[in-house]
């Protein structure tokens, strides 16, 4: 960025103040300084927190003044995943209700704000329309599309009483490993501008006509700054730029949404060459507030603060400081509470940042007329079950599908299929939505989902089958690859596993499933003659060479969401009277050309992918796709570093408890053995749902099992001095019983170790990391080359306790206690 361009990067936003209505209010602004001047120290403190309504009741928001609340994804009114419309309604009441109590004459009226993660759709209710996500939304262009999904957002949000929603992501993603890859329209910023300004006119209307009306709701932009741009596309990591490339990759969104008037902007878990953004002054204060002129409020992320420096989740000084106006916090709030109103009262908080942060929140509550607004049960929409996925909401989300998908092979023009031909699909993705729909969606990581959490929904597989049926032909689906009847043409609907957040991220970008059948399936078929047709559903691109190899044609559908309508509309020629819909979708992520191409954008010195950024082939097209190299040729191949399990496990890993001859699958929050041997639940630690509880209830021999797919060879690791790390917290131990933790390659293969004498010596309650030298495990029995179940516990005890993240690291660095008894 020239120095012209870094001082009109600054100046639009002074303009832009200077004309904006909203801005120069003067009513507003003499109703908020009215208001802020009456309110005592508690009801400020309050107002600038965020508490999970998991966290919190009514009563209690009204006791602390509290200023938002939110559900997080999975989080339900009365923790109720098979909820009705009304259950979100009556509980928005209670809490908006509680917010302005009318009988506490002394409390300033302030009503209190929800926010709620609908980032494709109102994903957290129950048959909500989910749009495809915005990595597919990148391939449309089509910003009146993408405003027009805004609106049927806020409008199903409204429905359910709530006033915010943390959406649209105006990251930029640089490295497609990221696990929140598909939350960003693009690589390119200028996509990413386009399109995250015409969801925030979506969510929020015009500034020049709708602003802020009865039909829309707040919008969030997030995450305020660089998210996207960390080294080695790790969640919550490092953006290593100079502040001129920072702000022309991942700033310019955020000025062109301020712009389009956006009034929340959420900071990230990222730090900036170094320094966490939760207590980044600079970009925050002085570049944020100051030159990009934003005058509504920066919420912090789920405890991010907890991870500024010198902070801890209920004690953070420096985020207010530092220019977070609002905590979003989750069971320590109270503490939190505590120790900021200690902080402003002994000036370690300065008590004109506190005046300037509720100013800003309430700034934001008055222009979008919350006040006037009323109980949320009496808005316009509220309660409206007609409107949750109506067919007008499930018709915008089809034409987001069509649009969305990006034809990459079409070898000789097998394209558009013929309905009425014998069909055969193939893949349990098909037919699984959840596939479909990705992670936030109805819960946080989406794999916990059945198809009938999603009613009103259509899986691909039907929305082919309806094509097929109506046009008179025949249609065969298969999961594992056997079939009765010779088809005429063959669909594999293939793709990635729900996850969300840093569960996705990956060490390269080779698509790879427990099982690769698929890659058989599509050599004997094209053996007998058969055309086959690759449906691809993944939040980013993935090297996928053999898949499109074996393919005569090849799709990436992205996670197109609860529609599956959308795509047989394209990949079938059209009947009579019905419209033909051809290929328009656009690769907005350039298409890596080997597993090892994980940092490739469009602008790099050496920008060779396999498919650039634009490209999309349709009907007309008559590019033929030639054999593509197969190898894969991993340059690092070193696993330290490696996370082998924090909180759900990802592929290659499962978690199974074992106990008198029963295998329980972990596949929900919390699964018991049938004669309640061990139990396991996925709870919150540091972040949401990082950890695991594991409880043995004694009498049986039990255990609680961490198995890979696939053979891990940790040789190469043990000769770098690597430890593998268990990060642990002691809840119940059982001075009778031992607890044993282990790895194994087999069941004459394995290393047993006794962790209960160490664990006794631990305080109850306290998290402490342990570490395991490979080389241990290789003196007590295991080969280190062929490891199948990394780790284990098991004991007939009655042991309780909680594991955090479990990685392989290099030497122990001071931190953690070597355990490595030999066992004769």
């Amino acid at each position: 960025m020239n120095l012209k361009r870094n001082i009109l990067f600054y100046i639009i936003p002074l303009l832009f103040i200077a004309l904006d209505a909203n801005s120069s209010d003067t009513h507003i602004e003499s109703k908020l300084e009215d208001l802020v001047s009456k309110m005592t120290l508690e009801e400020k403190v309050g107002q600038i927190f965020m508490v999970e309504i998991g966290s919190i009741t009514p009563d209690q928001v009204k006791e602390y003044h509290i200023g938002a609340i939110l559900n997080g994804g999975g989080s339900f009114p009365n923790k109720n995943k098979n909820h009705e419309l009304i259950d979100w309604v009556e509980l928005a009441d209670d809490y908006y209700l509680a917010s302005i109590d009318d009988l506490d004459q002394d409390n300033q009226k302030i009503p209190v704000i929800w926010g709620t993660d609908a980032v494709h759709g109102h994903n957290n209710l129950r048959g909500a329309t989910l749009f495809p996500h915005n990595i597919a939304l990148g391939s449309t262009r089509n910003p009146d599309l993408v405003k027009s999904i805004g609106n049927v957002t806020a409008k199903e949000v409204l429905a359910s009483g709530l006033d915010l929603t943390f959406s649209p992501a105006i990251s930029v993603p640089r490295d497609d490993r990221w696990g929140r890859t598909y939350e960003g329209f693009s690589e390119d910023p200028a996509i990413v501008s386009l399109l995250g300004v015409a969801m925030v006119k979506g969510l929020q209307g015009e500034l020049s006509s709708n602003f802020m009306s009865n039909e829309t709701i707040l919008a969030t932009a997030k995450h305020y700054i660089g998210d996207g741009g960390t080294e080695r596309g790790i969640d919550k990591g490092n953006t290593v730029l100079n502040e001129d490339r920072l702000m022309a990759i991942h700033g310019i969104g955020y000025q062109k949404t301020i712009n389009a008037g956006i009034q929340v902007i959420m900071a990230s878990f990222n730090s900036w060459n170094g320094i966490k953004m939760h207590g980044n002054s600079y970009l925050i204060n002085d570049i944020l507030k100051s030159k990009m002129g934003f005058d509504g409020f920066v919420l912090g992320d789920w405890n991010g603060h907890m991870e500024v420096e010198g902070c801890s989740v209920d004690n953070c000084p420096k985020a207010i400081n530092s220019g977070i106006d609002m905590f979003m916090v989750t069971d320590a709030w109270k503490e939190l509470y505590k120790n900021t109103l200690e902080q402003v009262i002994s000036g370690a908080i300065k008590r004109q940042r506190l005046d300037d942060a509720v100013k800003r929140i309430i700034r934001v509550k008055l222009r979008s007329n919350l006040f006037e607004k009323g109980v949320p049960s009496k808005r316009k929409y509220s309660g409206n079950k007609s409107i949750i996925g109506s067919k007008e909401h499930r018709d915008i989300a089809r034409k987001a599908v069509r649009e969305s998908l990006v034809l990459l092979k079409n070898n000789n023009n097998v394209l558009p299929l013929n309905p009425s031909k014998k069909i055969l699909v193939l893949g349990k993705a098909a037919n699984n939505i959840k596939q479909a729909t990705g992670g936030w969606s109805l819960t946080w990581q989406g794999n916990e989902n059945e198809n009938k959490d999603f009613p009103g929904a259509t899986s691909i597989l039907r929305g082919i089958q309806d094509t097929v049926m109506k046009s008179g032909g025949s249609l065969e689906y298969s999961k594992n690859g056997y079939y009765k009847i010779k088809p005429d043409i063959a669909i594999i609907i293939i793709g990635e596993n729900p996850y969300a957040e840093y569960k996705g991220t990956l060490s390269d970008l080779t698509f790879s499933l427990d099982d690769l059948g698929h890659l058989e399936w599509a050599e004997e078929l094209r053996e007998k003659n058969i055309p086959v047709i690759t449906i691809f559903l993944s939040g980013r691109p993935l090297w996928v060479n053999r898949e499109l190899n074996r393919s005569d044609a090849f799709v990436a559908a992205w996670l197109p969401g609860s529609e599956g309508h959308g795509v047989s509309e394209v990949i079938f020629e059209s009947r009579a009277n019905e419209k033909d819909y051809d290929f328009v979708g656009k690769l907005a992520y350039s298409w890596p050309v080997s597993s090892e191409q994980t940092s490739l954008n469009i602008g790099d010195i050496d920008y060779s992918p396999l498919f650039k950024l634009g490209y999309g082939l349709n009907y007309s097209s008559t590019i033929n796709i030639e054999q593509l190299d197969e190898k894969i040729d991993r340059k690092d191949n070193s696993l330290i570093g490696l996370t082998l399990l924090e909180g759900w496990p990802q592929e290659p890993f499962s978690v199974v408890l074992r106990a008198s001859s029963d295998n329980i699958i972990l596949d929900s929050k919390s699964v018991t053995t049938p004669l309640n041997e061990v139990t396991v639940s996925i709870i919150d630690h540091l972040v949401q749902e990082d950890t695991q509880k594991i409880i043995f209830h004694g009498d049986t021999e039990s255990s609680w099992n961490l198995l890979s797919s696939k053979k891990m060879d940790w040789s190469q690791a043990a000769k770098e001095s690597g430890v593998l790390v268990v990060n642990i917290k002691s809840l119940q131990n059982d001075i009778n019983e031992t607890l044993y933790l282990g790895s194994s390659c087999g069941d004459q293969c394995k290393a047993i170790l006794p962790l209960g004498q160490l664990l006794d010596g631990l305080k109850i309650g306290e998290w402490n990391s342990i570490g395991i030298d490979l080389n241990c495990f290789e003196k007590n029995g295991l080969n280190l080359s062929e490891v199948q179940k990394p780790l284990f516990f098991s004991s007939q005890g009655r042991w309780s306790f909680e594991v955090g993240r479990v990685y392989i690291d290099a030497g122990t660095g001071g931190k953690e206690m070597l355990f490595c008894p030999h066992i004769e």
